[in-house]
């Protein structure tokens, strides 16, 4: 009788392999995942707390400057403002409308839209009531300073650009030229000067700053004119060499340097009406001067 079994063949120079048992290349399913037993045991507790917190021993604290702008927003000036301006009866009120155009008086605007003659933007933005989740808050200001002289030498931004630095703490970025000018001998992408975009804690620090010790050290100031808040929310305000130098990082060392030039500051809001932007800006404890009766804009 012959047997259907297979057998293994053994000789001195090799071994054949026939049905010899194989092993699996699939690792266990206790294998693939991979964890540390330790993290288990209750002496390792205070590890599972998160890096975040306080409590753990790998905590580090990222940030312990106090923003005494911000706190004073949150606690004080957003309640108030949401008391002062909240009116249930108030609802969606929409830009200026367009004048119409007369193309049949005036050949000159034949096939002309309204958005090339009065820009694509109306002069006021569309204004939604005061909410709890629409009151009016800051969101950057942006610093510039523009030298002088730059058509005679053209490294003088590096003076502007050392200003901003020097007061905000924070790289300036370059200011060029869009459009050449031949009169003043500049050309398309000649640096003017520097300029910057500030967030956050250097917001606060920079407002705080400008409030509280450039405009009571200047005997000329008597407040923000109120006509500098425009519709859309923006206040750009103007300082001058002197105000500049009041700065406490220019004053400890103004005789390094040559000559100070002046800034342009402008405050940038979500407010939708120039009253909310003053409202705003005077709990933050800016302080408003009227040059006479203010005149409420014609809405729709």
């Amino acid at each position: 009788m012959i047997s259907s079994v297979r057998q293994s063949k053994r000789h001195f120079s090799q071994a054949g392999k026939l049905y010899k048992g194989t092993y699996s290349l699939v690792n266990p399913t206790h294998h693939i995942e991979r964890y540390d037993k330790r993290v288990l045991m209750e002496s390792a507790d205070s590890s599972k707390t998160p890096s975040n917190d306080i409590k753990a021993k790998c905590y580090i604290p990222l940030d312990v400057r106090q923003d005494r702008l911000s706190e004073h927003y949150y606690n004080s000036v957003q309640s108030d403002m949401l008391l002062m301006a909240y009116d249930h009866a108030e609802t969606f009120t929409p830009g200026p409308i367009y004048r119409e155009i007369d193309n049949l008086s005036n050949p000159y605007l034949i096939n002309k839209t309204k958005s090339s003659l009065y820009g694509k933007s109306g002069s006021f933005l569309d204004r939604y009531p005061i909410t709890p989740k629409n009151i009016p808050e800051l969101l950057n200001v942006e610093v510039s300073c523009i030298a002088k002289d730059v058509n005679v030498n053209k490294y003088n931004y590096i003076t502007a650009k050392a200003l901003i630095q020097q007061i905000t703490n924070v790289q300036p970025q370059n200011v060029v030229v869009s459009d050449s000018d031949h009169n003043m001998y500049l050309r398309v992408g000649s640096i003017l000067g520097g300029k910057v975009d500030l967030f956050g804690y250097d917001k606060s620090q920079f407002l705080l700053t400008l409030n509280e010790l450039i405009f009571p050290k200047d005997e000329n100031f008597s407040g923000i004119p109120e006509h500098l808040a425009d519709p859309k929310g923006h206040i750009t305000l103007q300082l001058s060499s002197e105000q500049v130098s009041f700065f406490p990082e220019i004053m400890s060392d103004k005789d390094l340097w040559d000559s100070l030039l002046g800034m342009t500051i402008k405050i940038n809001t979500t407010a939708q009406d120039p009253a909310y932007t003053k409202m705003l800006l005077s709990g933050l404890g800016f302080p408003f001067r009227a040059e006479g009766p203010l005149e409420e804009p014609e809405r729709v």
